[in-house]
């Protein structure tokens, strides 16, 4: 980014995608498909993060900062062409139908293209290593609206730096006394412990959610849902009783960002850490939300990457499509 801003050309989504990808190795191993890219409705990449007790999903976006008179923005509410779809209602169909979270890979570019904002952390003026660390950040898809997110305040305070994502909170969870009490006691202890791991990066997504849920005044809800179960409860969700509270749209919150966390992850997961995949036959698994019409974006990266403490001790796997 520094080297494409130095010489004043504007970089994009897809490069920088490629390049965290290229990085990414040897924790990610990439794949390609073999086949003619199909077109995915809404996102980038699906990404896992799996250790030896649970797996999480994530269908990621990437969305670009753009900064105006000091105002951030980033068109959460944009409309791919020849489209009356917007983006997002596409994002979250096609979460839904893989069974993982919608989030958006925020590119915030160099310092001096943020003109060194303060952070949050212990903020320098010039190459402070926090404003580095937040060059891309993660956040929830459920809080990206861009009517909330129109600042550097709003957008450190929504997501976290890529680098931060699986590193054990430093904090409990901000829980609303009568959300607490209608939690299952193994939910609450998960809420206010430091888990470390895939449960560390399901934390860095649900606290910033329930923090947002925090300063909104509606009345909670305590009644509970079960979420579905697999045939095996052991390889199925983590958390099956969570309390229906919901946020605006009326997103059952909890059930949208805990379903994910799986004791397994997915068949075409475990084909493509087993070794040698048959790519073309994994692309043909995936849901035809997914898989083939309606969008302009392609299925770039699948990748079961290990958040643990000794986290090179794997060797995670993923798939690349061809750029469109």
């Amino acid at each position: 980014m520094a080297a494409a801003e130095a010489a004043k050309l504007a970089w994009g989504e897809t490069a920088i995608t490629e390049m965290v990808i290229a990085h990414s190795s040897p924790a990610v191993t990439v794949v390609p498909f073999t086949q003619k890219a199909e077109p995915l409705s809404g996102a980038d990449w699906v990404w896992w993060w799996i250790d030896g007790s649970a797996a999480y999903g994530m269908l990621v976006q990437a969305k670009r900062l753009t900064v105006t008179r000091k105002r951030w923005g980033f068109n959460f509410d944009y409309r791919t062409k020849g489209s009356i779809r917007l983006q997002r209602e596409i994002l979250f169909e096609a979460a839904a139908t893989l069974g993982v979270l919608p989030v958006h890979a925020l590119y915030l570019g160099t310092g001096d293209y943020r003109g060194w904002v303060p952070c949050p952390g212990k903020h320098r003026k010039s190459r402070c290593p926090e404003c580095m660390r937040r060059t891309i950040s993660l956040m929830p898809a459920l809080l990206a609206v861009d009517s909330m997110v129109d600042d550097a305040a709003s957008t450190y305070e929504w997501s976290v730096a890529l680098e931060d994502l699986w590193k054990p909170p430093s904090t409990g969870a901000l829980l609303v006394p009568a959300l607490e009490r209608a939690m299952s006691p193994d939910l609450v202890d998960f809420l206010k412990e430091r888990p470390d791991g895939t449960r560390a990066v399901v934390r860095s997504m649900v606290d910033r959610v329930l923090r947002a849920r925090a300063g909104q005044f509606s009345g909670v809800a305590t009644r509970t849902q079960r979420s579905a179960v697999t045939s095996h409860d052991d390889l199925g969700h983590v958390f099956q009783d969570l309390p229906a509270d919901t946020m605006h749209g009326g997103v059952r919150y909890l059930n949208h960002v805990l379903e994910p966390l799986t004791y397994s992850p997915p068949d075409y997961v475990l084909e493509v850490m087993a070794g040698d995949p048959d790519v073309e036959s994994l692309q043909a698994q995936m849901p035809k939300a997914v898989g083939g019409g309606g969008g302009s974006w392609w299925f770039r990266h699948l990748a079961a990457a290990t958040a643990t403490a000794a986290f090179h001790d794997r060797h995670p796997v993923g798939l690349l499509a061809p750029p469109g």
